[in-house]
């Protein structure tokens, strides 16, 4: 009996998962989990002479075939896989295996060796001026907050770099700066009578003293098991600056285990690998408060993702209303629905009014952006209490962009696409194009 030829069935197989790859890349009917990390919105292409003739059309279809190719997460993270598994290495230029298989955020070893500060300052005097500067506008915000009855506090977070320098790779130990900028921000701190928590330094007198490590393998920011005592220091502080008894945060159950939650997995959830990573037991402590009958103050945080794990934790459970302004730009309030900037939060002046305190928290690689110019933002609302001026600046951006016929087109067309309204995408725009020509005109 004659066999069929092995070259057809390979042919079959071949076929058939090109098929289904090709099937796949039109409709979409397997259900693919989303890669991580940030990925730009696709910007169709029209076809014109133009476009065809200059290739921009061309490099759209070549984008667009590989955004939508079928089973494309499959084949990334099989990829990203192989090369980790084998090499130990990432794919994401941003991802640094350091000693002990320790993972790092690029980010944060470029401002600890100092090429983010040469990024931004001729001299370690430079720094120094402008921190003297940032100090004084401090002082003025505090002075203005007082006469509302606001307390106010600086968080100093302490990042992975400065507190295991020992665990990044050689070439960055190497390079590590002689001062560090927290340090230097702490003691004009203290010389001006500026309340504040120097995390930093409390973390490394830590180090090496904790069943558990302060920072995970594949974590950037503070563990979760470090989230009792950080949430508890600050609340205890917060209580001493308010002048009230304020509850304790207590650590039920240590909760050991190898899942872990976003946060003390974020490095390797960014890497999109096939499979998880065998990785070391760790708390992900469950607690709870001390007593829920003591009063609840109101209270502003201005800070970065730093702040994160203990707006999520029962932290926020202790005050009746808690705001936190994400990099003073993002309002974030479970009671809120406000998508806008915060610079054009018409709330902006009536939430410092009412809160007993406000709390700027950041690590060192924000520094270079101090505060995130709450300091402006706040004198902003202090003299325009109605938001008015703002109000009246954005009404006639809107109604310059409708008297500008293919302008208003683009905006409906961008409001369809995203499925919001024609005015709060009106607004979205006037408010963009109200900054940038303030960037502009700074240039």
């Amino acid at each position: 009996m004659k066999q069929k030829p092995h070259f057809l069935i390979q042919f079959i197989c071949i076929f058939a998962v090109l098929t289904a790859i090709l099937l796949q890349g039109f409709t979409h009917v397997v259900k693919m989990t989303p890669l991580k990390g940030y990925v730009p919105d696709e910007q169709p292409v029209k076809l014109t002479f133009k476009t065809y003739y200059d290739g921009t059309y061309q490099n759209y279809l070549t984008e667009h075939a590989k955004r939508n190719s079928g089973f494309r997460e499959v084949c990334i993270r099989s990829y990203n896989q192989c090369l980790f598994s084998l090499f130990r290495k990432s794919t994401n230029d941003n991802i640094i295996t350091g000693n002990h298989k320790e993972m790092f955020l690029k980010m944060y070893l470029d401002e600890v060796t100092g090429k983010t500060f040469k990024s931004h300052y001729a001299s370690k005097e430079a720094f120094e001026a402008e921190a003297q500067q940032n100090i004084m506008k401090t002082l003025v915000l505090i002075d203005s907050l007082q006469k509302h009855n606001t307390a106010f506090l600086f968080v100093e977070a302490p990042s992975k770099t400065w507190v295991y320098p020992e665990y990044m790779p050689q070439t960055y130990q190497d390079s590590i700066m002689s001062f560090s900028i927290q340090d230097y921000y702490t003691q004009l701190f203290e010389q001006n009578g500026i309340p504040h928590i120097n995390f930093l330094s409390y973390f490394k007198s830590l180090k090496g003293k904790t069943k558990y490590p302060l920072y995970t393998q594949y974590g950037t920011h503070w563990a979760e098991n470090t989230i009792p005592f950080v949430a508890d220091s600050v609340l205890q502080k917060i209580g001493s600056l308010i002048g009230q008894e304020m509850p304790h945060i207590i650590c039920v159950d240590e909760n050991v285990q190898t899942a872990y939650t976003l946060r003390d997995g974020e490095i390797e959830n960014l890497m999109n690998l096939l499979l998880p990573i065998r990785k070391p037991a760790v708390p992900q402590p469950i607690m709870a408060l001390s007593d829920t009958t003591l009063h609840k103050p109101n209270i502003l945080v201005i800070g970065d993702s730093y702040f994160i794990q203990l707006h999520e934790s029962c932290f926020a459970g202790c005050f009746d209303r808690c705001d936190f302004w994400k990099y003073n730009d993002e309002v974030i309030n479970k009671k809120i629905e406000f998508l806008g900037k915060v610079n054009y939060y018409p709330e902006v002046y009536k939430v410092i009014d009412e809160v007993d305190l406000v709390m700027v928290i950041t690590t060192s690689v924000y520094a270079y952006n101090y505060m995130f110019g709450f300091c402006e933002t706040a004198n902003e609302a202090f003299a325009d209490p109605d938001g008015k001026h703002k109000q009246k600046m954005i009404d006639e951006t809107i109604e310059r962009i409708k008297s500008t016929p293919e302008w208003f087109e683009d905006i409906k067309q961008h409001a369809e696409k995203k499925g919001i309204s024609l005015d709060e995408m009106l607004r979205n725009a006037a408010i963009y194009t109200i900054e940038m020509d303030k960037k502009n005109k700074q240039q």
